[in-house]
């Protein structure tokens, strides 16, 4: 049993921060129930690629989860959503907004029916200001609060982020402030609607460019900072066989070994002055130029140099690290066979997260979820 296991979650949300959120409730046992619309359900089942009739990422994403297909425009459907509440821990849901309000399954609305519920509301720029009503993704939202414009060379554009930062960190960010507010309802009796945005996440992501600002105005963009590869002991530098080697030997005993690797003990004290830093990554980069990105693998073996490949994806599933963690999962669904999936973070000593169940089908559990209802209310009459 995950530690979960006493937690019923109703999951509105779609796409990505919400689902992979309560996904992640669901591998600790939680028993998440995700609504949607009938017909279309998540956007997400209709990506590529695809297994079977199943989009791979609706599967990565909402695992261990059932799905109730349910028409909130409805009035009758409606109400069977507000009789889940009443069973429920907590909600999750990303509209815009004021949608739900105008379906009368908001905050307020749930409430009413379970005052120790647990609201949980992910906006892209939150429910004030002159963006509330906007739509924008990922890159929209880290390039308004300035992470864009740190990435990238320094007398280049920015560079397009690699990862969807916005939409993990909600993830996470909404996972732990969800579970605080449950550990106060249950203490106090009183749930609550716990709010988050994409926006203000990205804003508050860099703790260390935040400080630099707010202490002395730094303003940190590309190649100005130590994150942007200003410093040649934070860097990345390509290979003899066109390759890329990372370098982030920040403290002085990093460094040591890593000029040790290089069998340059003569630019140790290099880096005490950062006058001559453009001059010391020229040389670094000439001399990584000089080995494949395999010798300089094998030559860090037994030295902390904090200098590692970069790697294709491909390559990092494949690595002995990743399969000593456990990292890849492998499903045997009757619906498509046996395929990987991404493993379990968190490691439990007592409550091991778990594959309970693939992915749903959308709509496979609404008879059997609403019959249980049903079910339930039959019994309260009979009890009177």
């Amino acid at each position: 049993m995950g530690p979960l296991a006493d937690v019923r979650v109703l999951d509105l949300s779609r796409l990505l921060p919400g689902p992979f959120c309560t996904r992640m409730m669901a591998d600790m046992g939680a028993d998440v129930i995700k609504i949607e619309e009938p017909l279309r359900g998540d956007y997400s089942r209709g990506f590529e690629p695809r297994r079977g009739s199943m989009s791979c990422w609706f599967m990565e994403v909402n695992r261990n989860k059932r799905s109730v297909a349910l028409d909130l425009k409805d009035t009758q459907q409606k109400e069977a959503f507000l009789e889940l509440v009443k069973t429920a821990d907590i909600v999750v849901e990303s509209f815009r907004p004021g949608v739900l309000q105008k379906l009368g399954v908001d905050f307020e609305a749930a409430r009413r029916v379970n005052p120790k519920i647990v609201y949980c509301s992910i906006a892209g720029f939150g429910e004030t200001g002159p963006f509330a009503h906007r739509a924008d993704h990922d890159i929209g939202y880290q390039s308004l609060a300035g992470l864009v414009s740190m990435s990238g060379e320094k007398d280049g554009p920015p560079a397009i982020p690699g990862a969807l930062v916005a939409d993990m960190q909600a993830s996470a960010m909404a996972g732990m402030a969800i579970l605080a507010a449950l550990h106060y309802a249950r203490e106090t009796g009183t749930g609550q609607q716990v709010k988050l945005n994409l926006f203000d996440i990205c804003l508050a992501l860099v703790p260390g460019v935040s400080a630099t600002y707010f202490g002395n105005g730094f303003v940190n963009m590309r190649g100005n900072n130590w994150l942007g590869g200003s410093f040649p002991n934070y860097n990345v530098y390509e290979t003899k066989d066109g390759r890329y080697m990372s370098v982030g030997c920040l403290e002085e005993k990093f460094w040591k070994e890593f000029c040790t690797v290089l069998r340059r003990p003569d630019l140790i004290p290099a880096l005490e002055d950062e006058a001559h830093y453009a001059d010391l990554t020229k040389e670094i980069a000439r001399v990584i130029r000089t080995k494949t990105m395999a010798e300089w693998t094998q030559a860090t073996e037994g030295h902390d140099s904090c200098m590692e490949p970069v790697l294709n994806y491909d390559e990092a599933v494949a690595l002995a690290q990743t399969q000593a963690d456990e990292m890849v999962l492998e499903v045997r669904d009757p619906r498509g066979g046996t395929y990987r999936q991404m493993g379990f973070v968190p490691k439990f000593s007592a409550t091991p997260c778990a594959l309970y169940r693939p992915a749903p089908e959308l709509g496979q559990d609404t008879e059997e979820v609403l019959g249980s209802l049903q079910a339930k209310g039959a019994e309260g009459r009979e009890d009177k």
